[in-house]
């Protein structure tokens, strides 16, 4: 074997294990490394306001900031649900004795509405039938599920610990790697593989510009719109649809149930405006702000970055949203440098 390569696969051989080593931490360093791409520009920019002076501040800071991204909306969900836990208790205590009456507007929903008024008064209706649910549902749950539940939840609790450190660090020292990389890149591919990995970076950055600060936007615009339309915890369903909105067509879900629940109590007008703004500002989002956020300099046709995320999510999950427009971007670019003219040499001319 000649010793190139041999120097080759040994160095593949050394990667590999390594990422066989962290098999199991890959997602929580993507996610890292994802947040991070997105966000250095305004890394970049608090160095240069303070002249590189507060590098670990930064860090501290932009860290801390994604951190409140993930724990704000989570304790507004336990906010919520200890406010409503007295009301819980009473409907609990009122359906063991005398029944859970179906809320009025359940019936006037559109077409589904009598079915699901005859479903709930023939299951959790009669009094002790939402107890016997219960009951019946916690009696299947067995030991090894609820082992299985448990480090489940201990997993995913390790994986955001491990995200949120190496993300930490991915500002600390980002420049430093990101040069590592230029360096070996130039020396494999050239020219070509570091215009290649602009290339990604710049996908993943308008990706995660795309979707998650229009995401965001979507979700301030339309709690607002709940809040004037008078829909009962407006900030809860906002934040549904900015949620869903990161998802393809996934905001008209949440728009649509708020729709149907403002018909349903009798304000058919508010249905209305809140369906035509809400599908105004959908629409705008969807075909006009994020598919130029996620083209971008990427150059990525709409098409080619909807199909990237639909197949992102179905292969890698929700952290497919970001790699699969990502891979189209190279892919596209390999293509283009593939198909480009060929240009004449000297002799030729």
């Amino acid at each position: 074997m000649k010793p190139g390569v041999a120097r080759t696969a040994a160095v593949l051989l050394i990667f590999a294990a390594g990422l066989y080593l962290l098999r199991e931490l890959l997602a929580p360093i993507c996610w890292a490394g994802v947040i991070a791409i997105g966000s250095w520009p305004l890394h970049e920019r608090l160095m240069r306001l303070t002249r590189g002076r507060t590098h670990g501040i930064s860090a501290a800071l932009l860290t801390g900031a994604a951190v409140l991204l993930v724990v704000v909306p989570f304790a507004y969900l336990v906010y919520r649900g200890l406010h409503e836990l007295p009301i819980a208790a009473r409907m609990w205590s009122a359906s063991r004795e005398t029944g859970l009456p179906a809320p009025q507007w359940l019936g006037n929903l559109p077409y589904a509405g009598p079915w699901l008024l005859r479903q709930w008064n023939a299951t959790i209706g009669p009094p002790g039938a939402l107890a016997d649910d219960i009951h019946g549902f916690l009696s299947d749950l067995d030991f090894q599920t609820g082992r299985a539940i448990v480090l489940d939840i201990g997993h995913r609790a390790m994986a955001l610990f491990f995200c949120i450190v190496v993300l930490f660090f991915l500002y600390l020292d980002g420049a430093h790697f990101a040069a590592h990389v230029d360096t070996v890149l130039s020396r494999q591919f050239g020219p070509s593989g570091v215009a290649t990995k602009r290339l990604a970076v710049q996908a993943v950055r308008g990706t995660v510009n795309g979707l998650i600060l229009v995401g965001l936007g979507l979700a301030v615009l339309m709690t607002v719109a709940y809040a004037i339309a008078d829909v009962r915890h407006p900030a809860l369903w906002g934040l549904a649809t900015g949620l869903l909105g990161i998802v393809p067509f996934g905001a008209m879900v949440a728009l649509a149930g708020v729709v149907l629940y403002l018909y349903a109590v009798n304000a058919a007008g508010a249905a209305m405006a809140v369906l035509a703004f809400g599908a105004v500002a959908i629409f705008v989002t969807d075909h006009f702000i994020r598919p130029s956020l996620i083209s971008g300099a990427a150059r990525l046709p709409l098409v080619l970055a909807l199909l990237g995320i639909v197949a992102g999510l179905e292969t890698f999950g929700i952290l497919g949203v970001f790699i699969g427009p990502t891979l189209l971007a190279v892919m596209l670019t390999v293509w283009r440098a593939l198909a480009a003219p060929a240009t004449p040499s000297p002799a030729e001319g």
